[in-house]
């Protein structure tokens, strides 16, 4: 419920604060008092269009504010998805506008779009004006408001989140579709990459052996020479390093016995003499295996440039290469998967398409159903309301469409977000005038009660917590404004009403009452409102009885329209 209403240099209105109660309130006053801006200004607090002509004259910016009471679940989810704390259920909106262009929204002291200003009005407030029920004109809600009174909102939830997921199925096989040639060509490259790697018989070691033994190769003959010249000087040629040291050798083992201090350097001798002999072994063994082979050089210099060439398109080494080509088989084999990807999307399809199918044929049934009772019910509510010869048909409108899926009433159909076909209410308020579109015959009045009859039939169904109705008495009066009043009464059972009416049948039925004034104070006009004490509801009532001439009789007359 809305529980306060803070207004600040806003059209003629300088600073207003008013605090309202549950149940259903009375707004009268003169004509031009203000009431009307009162409704702009809860407009604007609730998402609608910022205007600088909203701003009092010689003010920079104007402010509205308002307090809700907020019990819905749905409505508090949004709040927390938005991040916004709702203060145990109640939340603060407010909104600025300046002669800047600039627009400040709030909720709960968070800053938000006017979209999500908007997005939370749209589930708190139900605004029925002279020009607000034209969204009856837009047949699009037709289906909106027949499927909450047929209490088949939750089937048609179902069925629209099935649709949209049919949707998103059809999106993918499109785009599965559309990448089969760029698919193909890819699988191909990568066969070929992993055949060329594959092919190459790659090991992580086989890089250093290969350039070890081709220096070996490469320089077999300088190796050969250098190894032949040592043997020659450590002992091949007369007077070669090794006969030398054997003489060393003998002197010395001679000379310990002659002073044992010579030992260590007789074996020293010794040793030398020993390396010296080991070493010629040695690179005689060596010299023996060394290979002139150009053809197995040739053969290393084809590997390693086979291998250098796999390094620079696909890696930096070969373990570079062979991770490479771990990793296009993997995508390889994801590719490979693709009709198999396929083919459960297209199965998915299918099985939406039943389900799709029999969903929307089955809402479509409930719908044709519940339309001539809720025409009956409709069409007694505008009688009710003074409508005596009005007629209102249900049109369902299923378009035909071949390609479609679903078969209803031996046609395909088409089919959107919705469910089958479209719906649109035709309305005849006068006896003899053909059923047409709203749009093309109703006048605002008979909106009004038409949006009147509506909502008293969908007043349990219909979530939205508050309702405003500004002026839904036009062109009417006398007994039939007295069951308006009982008909809003009725409302307020279940919401949080407000009325802005002429009418003291109507005002009379409220449970609070507010009267809108205008006032001039030192050349300036302002407009202000405030609640009525009993008296002065009672004075308020008979001057809308009777005119500016209150007499015992129109008092009164008042006293008994004021119901407890």
């Amino acid at each position: 419920m809305l529980k306060e209403l803070r207004i600040n240099n806003f059209a003629i209105i300088d600073n207003l604060n008013v605090e309202f109660t549950s149940g259903l309130t009375a707004l009268t006053g003169e004509t031009g008092a203000g009431k009307s801006i009162i409704i702009d200004a809860l407009n604007l607090i609730l998402g609608g269009r910022a205007d600088s002509n909203f701003i009092r004259t010689g003010e920079s910016s104007a402010t509205v504010e308002s307090v809700f009471e907020i019990t819905n679940l749905q409505t508090l989810d949004i709040l927390s998805e938005l991040g916004i704390n709702d203060n145990n259920g109640e939340v603060l909106l407010r909104r600025t506008i300046s002669n800047t262009g600039k627009n400040r929204c709030m909720v709960n002291d968070c800053a938000v779009t006017v979209g999500v200003l908007a997005k939370l009005g749209d589930r708190l407030v139900d605004i029925h004006g002279q020009h607000d029920h034209q969204a009856l004109l837009n047949s699009e809600i037709h289906v909106d408001l027949l499927d909450l009174y047929g209490k088949t909102m939750d089937e048609r939830n179902k069925f629209s989140k099935k649709y949209f997921t049919y949707l998103e199925d059809l999106k993918k096989l499109e785009d599965l579709s559309s990448k089969e040639s760029d698919r193909m060509q890819r699988e191909d490259l990568l066969r070929f990459q992993i055949n060329e790697i594959d092919k190459a018989s790659l090991s992580l070691n086989e890089e250093d052996l290969l350039k070890s033994e081709k220096n070996k190769l490469q320089y077999a003959e300088k190796i050969h020479e250098s190894v032949k010249s040592v043997l020659n000087l450590i002992g091949e040629k007369e007077g070669a390093v090794l006969e030398e040291l054997g003489v060393v050798k003998r002197e010395l083992e001679s000379l310990p016995s002659l002073d044992p201090e010579l030992g260590k350097q007789a074996q020293r001798g010794q040793s030398a003499f020993c390396e010296i002999e080991e070493l010629i072994k040695e690179l005689r063994d060596y010299a023996h295996k060394i290979e002139f082979n150009p053809s197995r050089l040739e053969e290393i210099e084809d590997r390693l440039s086979e291998i250098n060439g796999l390094k620079r398109k696909y890696g930096g080494g070969i373990n570079l290469v062979l991770d490479y080509r771990e990793k296009i088989s993997t995508e390889l084999d994801t590719l490979s998967s693709f009709h198999e990807n396929m083919e459960k999307v297209q199965k998915g399809i299918k099985l939406h398409q039943t389900i799709l199918s029999e969903l929307s044929v089955v809402l479509a049934d409930k719908r044709e159903k519940t339309a001539g009772v809720f025409k009956k019910e409709v069409e007694k509510e505008l009688c009710d309301l003074g409508m005596k010869d009005v007629r209102l048909k249900v049109q369902f409108n299923y378009e035909g469409d071949d390609t479609n899926f679903v078969k209803f009433r031996n046609q395909k159909v088409k089919l959107n977000s919705k469910g089958l076909g479209t719906i649109e209410f035709l309305f005849s308020p006068n006896l003899g005038e053909d059923l047409k579109p709203l749009a093309k015959i109703a006048s605002g009045g008979e909106l009004s009660r038409l949006m009147l009859a509506l909502k008293s039939n969908l007043n349990k169904q219909d979530t939205i917590p508050v309702m405003v109705f500004d002026e839904i008495d036009t062109g009417i009066g006398g007994k039939i404004a007295e069951v308006v009043g009982s008909k809003l009464k009725k409302i307020a059972t279940e919401k949080q009403v407000f009325c802005i009416t002429h009418l003291p049948q109507i005002a009379g039925k409220a449970i609070s009452h507010f009267v809108v004034f205008k006032t001039v104070k030192e050349k300036r006009t302002y407009s202000g409102i405030r609640e009525l004490s009993e008296q002065e509801r009672v004075e308020e009532i008979a001057r809308m009885s009777g005119g500016k001439k209150v007499t015992e009789a129109t008092l009164s007359h008042a006293k008994e329209m004021i119901q407890p």
